[in-house]
């Protein structure tokens, strides 16, 4: 099963739509950090512009790692907070980062929440114009460098992180395993 958690009113193709607030495209009307669901049912999860709303994100990814069977694939899409749509929003109440997600691939973070969350993927985008070119180049050269001393210069626009639930068992071998699996995509 796909799921869809806090889907607002966007809905997506073969995924199941969740969220408290009844749409068109809410399936299942529930709190998404306890949902009516069995362990390990969902083979993918969506949350497309949600954590930075949600007021406790570790229950949340709780939640997911819970509902999601081994191997599932989860997609987190969040405004970085540099962009001006991670503040202009009153109901945001979260700013995230590129580093993050980072915090769930954490071997104690991993026995609290139920299962290593390795970030596999992640994507950080910039508006165009020369702000933005000049963004991509200081990001390319050093994520680190560009969050600590440039990002509120040259802003970035929307966080992409892909994830793997890894239930495997031993923390201290899934993160071996994640170091292999890391990727960093080119900025765009």
């Amino acid at each position: 099963m796909k799921l869809d958690l806090g889907c607002g009113d966007r809905r997506h193709d073969d995924f199941v739509g969740i969220d408290r607030i009844p749409s068109t495209a809410t399936q299942i009307v529930a709190d998404i950090t306890k949902l009516p669901l069995r362990e390990g049912c969902a083979t993918e999860i969506l949350l497309d512009n949600v954590v930075e709303h949600v007021a406790d994100i570790a229950a949340l990814m709780r939640e997911v790692a819970r509902v999601a069977d081994d191997g599932a694939r989860v997609v987190v899409v969040t405004p970085h907070f540099t962009s001006w749509a991670s503040w202009r929003d009153p109901t945001h109440l979260h700013h995230l980062s590129w580093f993050s997600m980072d915090h769930f691939d954490r071997g104690w973070v991993a026995r609290q929440v139920g299962a290593r969350l390795r970030v596999t993927r992640r994507r950080l985008s910039f508006g165009g114009g020369p702000f933005g070119i000049a963004g991509r180049i200081l990001f390319a050269l050093s994520p680190r460098a560009w969050e600590k001393h440039w990002c509120f210069v040259f802003r970035a626009s929307t966080l992409r992180f892909e994830l793997v639930v890894d239930k495997s068992g031993s923390p201290g071998r899934a993160a071996q395993a994640g170091q292999n699996t890391r990727r960093m995509e080119t900025p765009q």
